[in-house]
């Protein structure tokens, strides 16, 4: 049933890709830059890091940017500004903490196309960076931007593999970004532990972690990747992991909890901190961490200059 499924899944996403590719299927093209950050795995390249780290360089450089995110599970249908205030189930648990780490706006809008003019129209931005948009076909990007992470050569399609469309795709993006040591040639990016943050947004360093025992739990696509990190900045560590995008309820705090009697600290991710109210965990809060990570990429500049290039041009009448 399962291999039914995933050939009834290629033949419609070979299909619509068709119709797009033919122009039988309409596409918008709309004023500001577009630049896509995507991939055609399920979950777990680091989209939102290298969102970040991306849309934070771009904004160094005094351009006016905005990133669009359709906010998985949150119930706004925008298109409206993400905010502090808003929770992770109005705005979903990544547009929250790209909204907190970004000082560029984002914008919720499940219409891409929408959100990209409401970007343009409210905002004035010449660039939107448009997180988890590879499939998005309708809004016609300039560049791009496709992460990897693991050896696709022999990886199938859902529901069976881990693909949401065939390997083959990938020759529709400008750049291939391998991340977590992925097995491809050319731009390289990591994902680098920085320090520990709790709930209020406090700071400490990591070297203390060296001589803890942890219990780290995280609801994220590749948990594997957190749990290796994890492992390698403490003493010891228990794990314990939910389905990406998860949320948590009291039993889930309970059985972290549990776990957690005779640990020294509780880590978890900061996707997963913007979900977690600390006053669910009573006197354990103090012991509650998420690990800040950095993108480690030193091609990152190139990259941001090639953007550039494109604004520079859209601004100029007749070029871009």
């Amino acid at each position: 049933m399962l291999r039914f499924l995933s050939l009834l899944y290629a033949g419609v996403v070979k299909a619509r890709n068709a119709l797009y590719d033919r122009g039988l299927f309409r596409t918008y093209k709309t004023t500001p830059v577009v630049v896509s950050i995507g991939n055609i795995e399920a979950g777990g390249t680091g989209k939102t890091p290298f969102t970040i780290a991306l849309s934070s360089e771009l904004s160094r450089r005094g351009l006016k940017v905005a990133i669009v995110t359709r906010g998985y599970r949150g119930s706004l249908t925008g298109p409206v500004i993400v905010e502090r205030r808003h929770s992770v189930k109005e705005a979903g648990d990544e547009a929250v903490l790209m909204a907190c780490s970004v000082d560029a706006p984002v914008i919720k809008s499940p219409d891409r196309v929408k959100g990209v003019l409401f970007a343009h129209n409210h905002l004035g931005s010449e660039i939107v960076v448009l997180d988890d948009g590879f499939q998005h076909r309708r809004l016609e990007r300039d560049f791009d931007i496709v992460l990897v992470s693991r050896d696709l050569s022999h990886e199938g399609l859902l529901p069976t593999g881990a693909l949401r469309e065939p390997a083959s795709s990938l020759g529709r993006a400008d750049i291939i970004v391998a991340m977590k040591g992925a097995p491809y040639e050319g731009p390289r990016a990591d994902l680098r532990p920085l320090c520990l943050v709790d709930a209020t947004g406090t700071t400490r360093s990591l070297q203390s972690l060296s001589t803890q025992k942890a219990l780290a739990f995280c609801a994220i696509g590749i948990p594997s990747h957190f749990f290796t990190m994890a492992e390698g900045l403490c003493m010891s560590v228990e794990r314990i992991s939910f389905r990406d995008h998860h949320v948590y309820s009291r039993a889930d705090i309970t059985e972290i909890m549990d776990k957690a009697a005779g640990k020294d600290i509780i880590i978890t991710t900061e996707k997963d901190l913007v979900k977690i109210d600390p006053v669910w965990f009573g006197s354990l809060a103090e012991r509650l961490f998420a690990v800040r990570v950095a993108l480690d990429m030193p091609e990152l500049g190139k990259i941001a200059d090639e953007i550039e290039q494109l604004v520079r041009d859209r601004r100029i009448p007749g070029q871009g």
